[in-house]
């Protein structure tokens, strides 16, 4: 078995690029993680997608991710030589979690994965992980604005769905309906500096509400 010593992981659902990171992220420092090579094709697929390894073999790895002296997580750092991700499993073979690396621990994962033998992992597909159709930062503006349409309609908040609607597109309205169905159309289009500025009045609105 191959091991790689020291690098951060950010353990989430979603698999996000190292400059996307937060600092409330579930972000630990790996003192020792064991290192497989893997095909390109096979790295895609369990990179796509939700799925299960099979438990049989996944046993010598389970348990043998160091994090502190006496603490330690079922971890994977897998390598096709052009790129790395780190998997967290269950006991039972499921994917947890994903994290992608700092770049220079995905340079020289990648650089000492030529050094190693391909392996094989027996890996279950179970369904395709939606991609990210924006960055992060993008994603979460827009949540933060259906979290609010969807407030305005349930308030019936005529006034402040105007204001922002008057904010956004620079015309007055005063049909709630007609104003949160143009708002959320615009929200399946692609980020843009208005969709920050909406964002950014949100959070405003209730800083001075405080």
């Amino acid at each position: 078995m191959h091991y790689y010593y020291d690098l951060l992981v950010n353990l989430d659902d979603v698999a996000w690029e190292f400059y996307e990171w937060e600092k409330k992220d579930n972000i630990l420092p790996v003192k020792k993680i064991p290192f497989v090579r893997v095909n390109e094709k096979e790295f895609k697929e369990i990179s796509a997608h939700e799925g299960k390894i099979e438990k049989n073999w996944l046993e010598p790895y389970i348990g043998k991710t160091q994090i502190k002296k006496d603490k330690s997580k079922n971890l994977l750092l897998l390598s096709s030589t052009k790129n790395s991700l780190v998997i967290e499993l269950k006991n039972t073979g499921e994917i947890l979690s994903r994290s992608k690396l700092l770049i220079e621990d995905e340079n020289n994962c990648n650089e000492l994965a030529n050094s190693l033998k391909e392996i094989t992992i027996p890996f279950l597909i179970q369904k395709k992980i939606p991609p990210k159709s924006d960055f992060r930062q993008a994603l979460q503006e827009k949540n933060l604005i259906k979290i609010e349409l969807k407030t305005l309609k349930e308030t019936q908040n005529v006034s402040k769905c105007s204001y922002l609607y008057y904010e956004w597109f620079g015309t007055l309205e005063e049909d709630l309906s007609k104003m949160l169905e143009i708002c959320l159309k615009e929200l399946k289009k692609p980020y843009t500096s208005k969709i920050h500025k909406i964002a950014s009045l949100i959070r405003l609105s209730y800083k001075e509400c405080l």
